[in-house]
């Protein structure tokens, strides 16, 4: 493989494999983190995270079903929250 297609190579992202218990604990954790810095997602709950059919190779391979608790206008910043979760964890059995 040449030096100019080694740099024009996508970049591997390996996940962290872990269960739906640890995945959960590691989202409550990034919400009292959030609720530290602001107290409206105070009362928000970490969701159990599910298997998904991941899309795309790479792809996250679990969801979740809503966030308990969510504050009004608090979505967007759960999402954010959620979606660097999906990129660092693939869920196993």
């Amino acid at each position: 493989m040449s030096a100019l297609s080694i740099e024009n190579a996508t970049a591997v992202t390996i996940k962290k494999r872990a269960t739906a218990d640890e995945i959960q604990a590691d989202l409550q954790g990034r919400i009292d983190r959030l609720a530290a810095r602001d107290e409206k997602f105070g009362s928000c709950a970490a969701p159990r995270p599910r298997l998904a059919r991941a899309r795309t190779a790479g792809a996250p391979n679990w969801t979740v079903d809503g966030f308990p608790g969510l504050p009004s206008g608090g979505f967007g910043r759960m999402v954010e929250l959620l979606d660097q979760a999906r990129m660092e964890y693939e869920l196993v059995g």
